[in-house]
């Protein structure tokens, strides 16, 4: 997904016209640098994302309908909750017609079964404004109001369908930095590849709905792999100054998502720091650009903050959790529930993976053993780093990934049950898969033949792991899963077709990610390609011919 680029060097002095107006404004060779990465990277993760997007139900993306009406209300000025409006399950706001009734899709959740071809078609010109009831009434108003925006100038399904682009597109954003911010490490190799192992199919799917989850999980990555790069810049910060300002954005971003999101960007602090020594810690703060970028971004996390403080005061906007998720009955003791999590730690690892829609479109048991292998990989690779203290922060982050989830669920036992799901852990996941990358950095990067071979065989069986678990969630859609195989059903008696036909989809999914596949393989070995060339091309680009075809003549 990466492709390699050469450090700009400035040009001499008078080398090159220019006034010094102009002189002012250019990019420093960091920056230019970094767009050189983070474009490519952004446009790849985009493409993915938006197939991922048209290959989704509209509402088969987990508490959609709750969100999209929340994002067209607050884009229609409705930020906080009124006086006299329903609490007990939900808060009532005035939307479009089209967007209050999106829960008359919900036909097919939970019957794994059953296409979603049962849901009905969302009328274009259904603009009345009605009284919409959504569970996330009291969700900070930040991530709402810049998905909800199409929703001003569009409707139907064309609408949702931006709405949720709006939504990928700043996942995609935030991922992208993350992918610069380590490309800027002086040893970038073995964290971009854990970044890469980290970019699950459950990390795709989530970026395609409309949830402030994805862009919780993004933001957390950003900031996260930002500040890494910014401590091992410490002492020549003028290379860092773009990742300064992504731990600003993405530190802001995470304040004003969700209440808990604060606690991931903490984590990612403690784990960031674990890998330097105090000194390079305190010199970021010496430097005037990281001063004003944390001044301003406290005023961000200020305001996320009091939004909190605020909405604790109102009363609760939902009455119970989605069906599927469990609710406790009586009172349950906290510390129970902490070991109840903690003995659960391994249960939420195939979410982490992938089980898209609402947790009823698993993504096949190959690509979860393909992926176990990826990350008892690392961790086996991790424990040969030396010396041990190298080790220590990625052990930190598995501690913190599974012990303050159920500190969280602890806490809420008594007023929300059991509610907690894999995605919920996904920032501190990211954070824990790069982590071993980070621990491993200081490792020789293999440049042999067989280092390349072995490069070769797990990136094509990624593009097919990802392909294999984007096609049958289609399938799960398409024709429903049932018992026996009925892959043959998806091409001949499709019970619902995505737009464009979940066939294109599928060809342009698989070429996408073989695409990112070849960008990341040319990073990893300059000069080599993933597909590398066969002779009978080579003679012929080489203006060569056969010899059998020069002795038949």
């Amino acid at each position: 997904m990466i492709h390699a680029t050469e450090a700009e060097q400035p040009s001499p002095a008078g080398s090159a016209p220019g006034t010094g107006k102009a002189r002012r404004f250019a990019l420093s060779p960091a920056t230019r640098s970094g767009m050189g990465i983070f474009l490519p990277v952004f446009g790849l993760l985009s493409i993915l994302i938006t197939l991922w997007i048209l290959a989704t139900p509209l509402m088969a993306y987990p508490d959609e309908p709750s969100h999209t009406i929340k994002a067209a209300a607050v884009a229609r000025g409705q930020f906080f909750p009124g006086p006299g409006e329903s609490y007990g399950h939900g808060v009532h706001v005035q939307v479009p017609s089209y967007i209050a009734n999106v829960q008359s899709q919900m036909c097919f959740p939970f019957q794994v079964t059953k296409p979603a071809g049962c849901a009905p078609a969302i009328p274009l010109d259904d603009n009345d404004l009605t009284i919409g009831v959504t569970s996330a009434g009291l969700y900070n108003p930040f991530y709402y109001w810049l998905v909800g925006l199409p929703s001003l100038f569009m409707s139907g399904a064309p609408a949702i369908f931006a709405m949720r682009i709006v939504s990928g597109l700043l996942s995609a954003a935030f991922y992208a930095a993350g992918f610069t911010a380590l490309s800027r490490l002086r040893h970038p190799k073995w964290p971009l590849v854990a970044a890469t192992i980290g970019t699950t199919p459950m990390v795709l799917f989530l970026a395609s709905g409309i949830n402030p989850n994805s862009l919780e999980i993004a933001a957390s990555m950003a900031a996260f792999c930002g500040l890494v790069s910014v401590l091992e810049n410490s002492r020549h910060l003028d290379r860092a100054r773009p990742d300064i300002l992504t731990v600003g954005i993405a530190a802001a971003a995470l304040a004003n998502t969700r209440n808990v999101s604060l606690l991931w960007l903490l984590c990612g602090a403690i784990v960031a720091c674990l890998f330097f020594r105090r000194a390079d810690i305190a010199a970021i703060f010496r430097n005037r650009v990281v001063l004003a970028v944390t001044a301003l971004t406290t005023v961000g996390i200020v305001l996320g903050v009091a939004w909190n403080f605020l909405m604790f005061r109102a009363p609760a906007s939902a009455g119970e959790a989605p069906a599927g998720i469990s609710n406790v009955q009586g009172e349950v003791r906290p510390y129970n529930a902490f070991l109840t999590m903690m003995d659960k730690s391994f249960d939420f690892a195939g979410q982490y993976i992938g089980v898209a829609g609402w947790l009823d479109a698993p993504v096949p048991q190959a690509v979860h053993m393909f992926w176990n292998m990826l990350l008892f990989g690392l961790i086996l690779t991790v424990l040969l780093v030396r010396p041990y203290r190298l080790q220590a922060a990625f052990w930190v982050a598995v501690a913190l990934l599974a012990v303050v989830p159920a500190v969280v669920q602890a806490a809420l036992i008594n007023t929300a049950g059991f509610i907690w799901q894999g995605r919920y852990s996904l920032p501190l996941f990211t954070i824990a898969i790069i982590s071993a990358g980070l621990a491993m950095r200081f490792r020789p990067f293999g440049r042999s033949p067989q280092s390349r071979t072995i490069a070769r065989i797990l990136l094509l069986a990624g593009c097919i792991a990802q392909t294999y678990a984007f096609v049958n969630v289609l399938r799960r859609y398409v024709v429903g899963l049932q018992e026996t195989a009925n892959w043959q059903t998806m091409f001949t008696v499709p019970g619902w077709q995505p737009p464009l036909t979940w066939e294109v989809l599928t060809l342009a999914f698989a070429a996408a990610v073989l695409l990112c596949a070849s960008k990341l393989f040319g990073y990893l070995f300059p000069g080599h390609a993933l597909l590398p060339k066969g002779p009978w091309l080579r003679r012929k680009r080489s203006g060569k011919r056969p010899a059998a075809a020069t002795a038949a003549n």
